[in-house]
């Protein structure tokens, strides 16, 4: 079993979105607690748990429960940097993923956000992650403040061995509530279904790529050779891939947040060896700002 490591990376500059890319989280700088310190500007260093990963809406035969750690930079002018590597419980690597990630979030007008932002991913040479079949991320939301509901439309565009492109629409709600336990005490709650729509050549890409790392043996093209084209055509077909629903809650108290959530995650169009179905996640995470 590895280690877990906590990277750092100083880049004076989120979820989606280096951490957040198709993991289920929401895009823009990704550390719990993060935003509260971005007032002034200033580190959020993270250490979390997660019941087992998704990227989305796929995911691996088997099982990867995982720790992570993260430090994460954001300005006073929205302009963040972070590190985060995940050290999967159960794999022999050291590191088995490392993400860089490099981001701007801005208000537009007073009911509406955005966020542009760059995402570089690094894994063990082994990987058993659908996620190991892309190396960058480029991804952008616009937000929009309903009163009663938040409104967020994400895009994400992946390339490097292979090219998708993703849409993302969540509505959330969010209930706060104050002095709870202590006078400084802060409690949040915010449901959120999302819908997501997009291309999957990267889940044909790691079909193939687990079967020749010995991964999973016995399923997908193991040959190496050119699939069939009803297979090309799906995986360049723009269309729905996940829907889920989320529910995070998170403490607050002075530096410290402390966040549990759970999502249910139902995939659809799926490829005929992709054995990903409908699941739910547990994950948990402790973030300080510094």
């Amino acid at each position: 079993m590895g280690l877990l490591l906590l990277t750092g990376w100083l880049f004076e500059s989120q979820p989606a979105a280096g951490q957040a890319v198709g993991s289920g989280q929401p895009t823009g700088s990704p550390v719990v607690g993060a935003d509260s310190a971005a007032r002034h500007g200033g580190f959020t260093a993270a250490l979390s748990y997660g019941s087992n990963s998704s990227f989305f809406g796929r995911t691996q035969t088997t099982r990867y429960p995982y720790l992570a750690g993260e430090l994460t930079y954001k300005s006073r002018w929205g302009v963040w940097g972070s590190a985060v590597s995940y050290d999967l419980l159960g794999t022999s690597s050291f590191v088995d993923e490392t993400d860089l990630s490099a981001g701007w979030d801005f208000d537009v007008s007073r009911k509406v956000d955005a966020s542009v932002s760059y995402s570089r991913f690094l894994f063990a040479a082994s990987s058993p992650l659908v996620k190991s079949s892309v190396n960058n991320s480029f991804d952008g939301y616009l937000g929009w403040d309903w009163g009663h509901v938040y409104s967020r439309l994400n895009a994400a565009y992946l390339f490097g061995d292979t090219n998708d492109l993703f849409l993302v629409l969540d509505n959330s709600r969010n209930f706060e509530f104050e002095k709870v336990f202590t006078s400084k005490g802060f409690l949040a709650i915010e449901p959120r279904v999302s819908a997501t729509a997009g291309t999957q050549r990267f889940a044909e890409t790691s079909l193939t790529q687990q079967v020749q790392r010995g991964n999973n043996p016995g399923r997908g093209r193991g040959n190496g050779g050119t699939p069939p084209a009803v297979v090309t055509t799906t995986t360049t077909r723009f269309q729905v891939l996940n829907y889920e629903l989320r529910l995070p809650v998170t403490y607050s108290l002075g530096a410290v947040s402390v966040q549990v959530a759970w999502r249910y995650a139902v995939p659809v169009n799926l490829l005929p060896d992709d054995v990903s179905g409908a699941r739910s996640y547990f994950t948990s995470s402790l973030s300080l700002n510094l």
